[in-house]
Parts: C-alpha cells; sequence; structure tokens
C-alpha cells in the first residue's frame, strides 16, 4: 500500500471550549515504570529456570505490556526491561522446547527426522518468501516475522536444524552402540555355551543359548546357536544314560558288598557266640556262689555285702549282654536271681543309710549340747571369778570392802576418786 502525502497545509487548531483553561495532566509531566514491567522481566528470568512453565506466560504478558507502553504516549517507562524480559521468555522456552526435541529425537529417529525436516521446511520458507518476487502468501508472512522478530525466528530454525541432526546422529551412534554390544553379548553367550557344554554343565550352557538367541541378529549365529543347543541336547542324553548305567553298577556294587558284609557279620556273631559260651561255662559258677552270698547277706541284713556281691555277679552278667548265653537256661535263670533280689539289697542300702545318717546326726546334736553345756559352765565360772574380784578406786587403791559382783558400788571409793574398775 502506498504511503500517503502529508497535508499541504497545517490544520487548524481545534476551538477552545469557553470557560476557564484545563489544567495540563502531571502523569504526562512525570512518567512512571509500567506496573508489569517488573513482573514481566521477573517470569522471564524465570523462564531460564522452568522453561515454558514461565516462558509463555512471559511472552503473552509481553505483548500486553509493549502495547500498553507504546499507547501511554509516554506515561509509562520500561520498555527496554519488558523487552528484556519477553526475550528471556523466549530463551527459556525453546531452550526447553529443544531439550525436550532432542531428547524425544535420541529415542526415536522418526521424531529426530521430522524436527530436521520442520527446521528445513522454515529455514526454506523463510528464504524463499525473502528472496523471491511474488512469493505465496504463507511464504512472505514467514520472510515478514522473520524480520520483525529475527531474535526469536532464527534461532529457532537453526535450533530445530540442530537439534534435529544432533537426535539423529545420537540416535544412529545408540542403534550401532547397541548393535556392537549385542554382537559381544551374543559371542560372549556362544563361547560361555561352548565351555558349559565341555563342563557337562547342561543347564548353565542352555541359559547361554537363550541369551545367544536373544543378543545375536545374524543369521549365521543364530544357526550356530541351534546347532550348539542341537549338541546339548544329544549330549545330555549320552549323560543321563551314562548315569544311569553307572548308578546300576553302583547299585549292584554296594548290593554286592551289603551281601559280603552281612556273610562277615554273621562269622563274627557266631565265633562271638562261640567264645560267649565258652566264657560262661568258666564263669557261670563263680557267678552263682556270688548270687548265693548276696542271698545269704540279705538274709543276715548285712545288706552292704549283699550289694558289693550282687553288684560282682552283674558285671559279670554284663559281659554276656545281647548273647545267646544270656537267653540260654542258667544265664536266665541267674539273671531272673539278680533282678529279684536287686529292689530288696538296693531298699536295704538305703534304709542302712538313713540310720547312719540319723545316728550321725544325734552324734553331731549331742556334741553340740555337750559343748553349750561347757560353754555355759565356763561363763558361769568367769562369772564368779569377775564378782570374787575387789573394786579398784581411781587413785590406784582396792576398796577393801567391795567387790565387783555388786550391783551398786554407792559408798566405794567416795574418799579415793571414786571407781574407775575392778583389780586385775
Amino acid at each position: 500500500m502506498a504511503e500517503q502525502d502529508p497535508p499541504s497545509t497545517p490544520p487548524e487548531p481545534a476551538a477552545s471550549p469557553p470557560g476557564p483553561n484545563p489544567v495540563p495532566s502531571l502523569e504526562g509531566l512525570f512518567p512512571r515504570p509500567h506496573p508489569s514491567s517488573e513482573t514481566l522481566f521477573l517470569l522471564g528470568a524465570a523462564a531460564l529456570v522452568l522453561g515454558p512453565l514461565a516462558g509463555v506466560p512471559a511472552i503473552l504478558l509481553g505483548r500486553l505490556v509493549l502495547r500498553e507502553i507504546t499507547r501511554s504516549e509516554g506515561r509509562y517507562t520500561g520498555e527496554a526491561r519488558a523487552r528484556l524480559g519477553v526475550g528471556l521468555g523466549w530463551a527459556g522456552t525453546q531452550v526447553y522446547t529443544l531439550l525436550l526435541l532432542y531428547t524425544i529425537g535420541a529415542a526415536s529417529e522418526p521424531v529426530a527426522l521430522a524436527v530436521l525436516g520442520a527446521g528445513v521446511v522454515a529455514g526454506l520458507a523463510i528464504a524463499i518468501g525473502a528472496g523471491a518476487a511474488g512469493a505465496p502468501q504463507p511464504l512472505a508472512a514467514a520472510a515478514r516475522a522473520s524480520r520483525r522478530a529475527p531474535w526469536a525466528i532464527y534461532p529457532a530454525v537453526a535450533g530445530l536444524l540442530g537439534v534435529g541432526l544432533a537426535g539423529f546422529l545420537t540416535k544412529q551412534s545408540a542403534d550401532e552402540r547397541a548393535r556392537l554390544e549385542a554382537l559381544a553379548a551374543c559371542q560372549e553367550a556362544r563361547r560361555s555355551a561352548g565351555e558349559a557344554l565341555e563342563a557337562a554343565s547342561f543347564d548353565q550352557a542352555r541359559s547361554h543359548l537363550q541369551e545367544a538367541r536373544r543378543t545375536c541378529v545374524e543369521g549365521a549365529a543364530l544357526q550356530e546357536a541351534a546347532r550348539t543347543e542341537a549338541d546339548v541336547d544329544a549330549r545330555e542324553r549320552e549323560a543321563i544314560e551314562r548315569r544311569a548305567e553307572e548308578e546300576a553298577a553302583r547299585k549292584e556294587r554296594e548290593r554286592a558288598e551289603e551281601q559280603r558284609e552281612r556273610a562277615e557279620e554273621q562269622r563274627r556273631r557266631a565265633e562271638r557266640e562261640q567264645r560267649a559260651a565258652a566264657r560262661f561255662k568258666e564263669v557261670a559258677p563263680a557267678i552263682a556262689r556270688q548270687v548265693q552270698v548276696a542271698s545269704a547277706r540279705a538274709t543276715q541284713r548285712r545288706w552292704e555285702d549283699a550289694q558289693a556281691a550282687l553288684s560282682q555277679a552283674e558285671l559279670a552278667l554284663d559281659e554276656f549282654r545281647e548273647t545267646d548265653v544270656q537267653r540260654s537256661e542258667r544265664g536266665a535263670a541267674l539273671l531272673a536271681q539278680v533282678v529279684r533280689l536287686r529292689p530288696d539289697v538296693d531298699a536295704g542300702v538305703e534304709q542302712t543309710r538313713q540310720r547312719r545318717e540319723a545316728e550321725e546326726r544325734r552324734r553331731q546334736e549331742l556334741k553340740a549340747a555337750a559343748e553349750e553345756r561347757l560353754q555355759q559352765m565356763k561363763e558361769a565360772a568367769e562369772e564368779r571369778r569377775q564378782a570374787s574380784l575387789r573394786v579398784q578406786c581411781c587413785d590406784g587403791t582396792l576398796s577393801p570392802s567391795c567387790l565387783c559382783g555388786r550391783s551398786s558400788y554407792r559408798g566405794c571409793c567416795s574418799h579415793h576418786g571414786g571407781v574407775c574398775g575392778c583389780e586385775d
């Protein structure tokens, strides 16, 4: 649109209304900072930390504040501080947005390519709109926007290009690193599976082969893992069959060993029984005599002698415990006699012990009573001796008439300084 020519004559001043002259406004004479300029600056500064959460409100508030400062005709100041707040809001919003796009693009290759494409399209639109005559309206509008706010548009376009390219390269690097790590893990799993197979650890071999199938991406490696797994199954079957054969042979050896041990035990038992029978034939008369002595001493109430004889008989019979001798007619008869005598003998010994203890207690009591009587006699004699002593006066003389056994010493040593004790 062509600019209009200025008028040839200045406009006439408007007629003043009748009456007194109006008083000029003091706000025009004393401009003050816009009330929201400080808030706008604080929001812009906060956008450097909070990103779009504070940056978008700073941008929206900045448009209103700058418009009001422009239309205030000098009443408001702080335009530079307001523009600084808007710039900080744009910077914080763009930085956080680009960081978010880079994070997403580094994890997803399509997103990184989309961001890179958006930067290329925006850059071409601005270049075509600014350089080509008769450019389409959207491209021309993009060029005008870049001329009005180059400090916001150009960094955004450059950021989209850089973030898209960086995200794409990061994703490619991560994929390559993951591929190399998977290849190394595949090789390690196959090697570990081979070692476990050589060591006959089939469960570990299968575990490593599962790890190989998960990490191997090449067809040859997967085929090799499948062949190794088939080899594991075949070797495990062979090992199972070999262990079954070894187990059967071991059980057969154990059965043969048990039979030999049983036969040897029977032979030793037969020899032991023969020796026991011969030994019992020798000692049976002595055991019978001891039992007879124990019975006679029990009849005579000589319980301790009966206990000694019975203990000797029991000790001799213990030699034949768990043998056929103990189950023989004579051995069983002797053992029955010992068992029959034991309760009576033990009861008699216990009564004898109790009687002795009672006699000992009585003896101790009589001894204590005699000692007590002797002590009383000694104390009585001492009292009589003390009562026969004369009173000693304080001047060292002895009273001729007062004895120490008196209950009152009144009148004693009245001319000799009083009573001080008894004579030594």
